[in-house]
Order: structure tokens, then sequence, then C-alpha cells
């Protein structure tokens, strides 16, 4: 039923974080994020509170409450894979919106990727990894910019990581017949975007842009699920 992809991004440019590390500001974060409609078997707002306060390290001194870091897991940086997977559904409707077009007889670009393209569903935590593979322990420095919002100027402060690599796979609906629902040309597609738009926070300065690998991995079929 899925075809299993490994992939790898080695980011360009500084990959940074994007939680807030004052607890006070994170369920103002996270419901700013929450879909209106709770998916089926998702977590609620407060299950989710919970976790983003359980991956935020040390708690903040007064200096540091508006910093934006990376959430931990098992002592590393992390990302969370539903991150990789809101990339991937913002990428897919630019490129179908904006690149490929509708094709008459044929399915659009970004619900084909939205509904066919899904990272590992028994990982999680993606943990943020130097050239060599070696895991992130902590982030290698803090930046203050500038931002502008109604007229008014503010710093907002960050953590990030240089250089940096994310190894995942993502798993593809095989279509019946032979063409399958997303090729590999689709996701080289994908990502030839996504590596100039950037993943992570900053990317409107810049940030996160990547390069990427796909390895075909392993087909599975109904006898192994």
């Amino acid at each position: 039923m899925w075809t299993a992809y490994h992939m790898r991004w080695d980011f360009l440019t500084k990959l940074c974080g994007s939680v807030p590390a004052d607890p006070e500001m994170v369920e103002a974060w996270l419901a700013s994020r929450t879909p209106k409609v709770r998916p089926p078997g998702g977590k609620s707002l407060a299950e989710i509170n919970e976790e983003v306060l359980a991956t935020l390290g040390e708690p903040p001194d007064d200096e540091q409450r508006s910093l934006l870091v990376f959430q931990r897991w098992e002592g590393c940086c992390t990302v969370r894979a539903a991150t990789i997977k809101a990339h991937i559904k913002d990428c897919s409707r630019v490129i179908s919106n904006q690149y490929v077009g509708r094709i008459e007889g044929e399915r659009a670009f970004s619900t084909r990727v939205i509904n066919g393209v899904y990272p590992d569903e028994r990982v999680y935590w993606v943990p943020v990894l130097r050239p060599d593979g070696s895991p992130v322990l902590s982030a290698d420095g803090a930046m203050d910019r500038a931002v502008h919002v109604r007229g008014q100027s503010a710093l907002k402060r960050f953590e990030w990581i240089e250089p940096a690599r994310l190894e995942f796979t993502l798993k593809v609906l095989k279509a019946k017949g032979s063409k399958p629902s997303v090729s590999r040309e689709d996701l080289i597609t994908l990502f030839e975007y996504g590596g100039v738009h950037g993943y992570g926070g900053e990317r409107g300065n810049g940030e996160g842009k990547y390069t990427f690998t796909i390895l075909k991995q392993e087909e599975d079929d109904d006898a192994k699920q």
C-alpha cells in the first residue's frame, strides 16, 4: 500500500527555533495554530500544551522569556514530524496553484500530495543532526531580529543551529495501476520549491533553506501491515 522514501535535508542557512520559551505564552501560541476542527485521534489543546511544556528544557529567566526555542527530547534538539507534514502541505498548495496548474482528468498536485504523502506514523520527534549524523544537543546561539507590527518596532529573539540536517521517512500512497499517486519526480518538484521556500522559523528572512536527497527505501505489501 505504501512506498517509503528516506529523506535527508541539509540546511544551507540557519535552522531556527520557533516555539516560545515562556510557558505563559505557549497556550496562546498553540491556540493560534490549532485547526477549527480537531482531527480524529488528534490531541486536545491541553494535551499538546502539556507536551510542549515538557520539551522546553530549563525554565527561562526574565531575559529569556521572549526567546523562541527548539523543543528537546531525550537530550537532543528536535522538531515534530507534524511540522514537516505542514511544510509539505504549504509547499504543495503553492506549486499546485502557481506552477503545475490543473491538468484535465487528473487530481490537483496539492490534493495528491496532501492525501498521499505522510511522515512515518511511528516517529513523532525528528532529531536535529549535524552533517556527520551526530545529534545536536543544544542550539549554537541566539539572535535578535527587529520586527515591525502595526507601526511599532520590537526585538524578536530566537535560537539557531548551523550547520544542521534532518533525516526522516516519508510514506507515499500507491495508486492502483502502474502510475503512482505521487511519483518520485513529484517529490523532487515539491522539495526543489520547499528548499528555496525554507522550513522552520525565520523563513521570510532567508533562514531554513535546504538541499535534499531522496532515497527509495522499501515497499510495503498487505502481508507486512
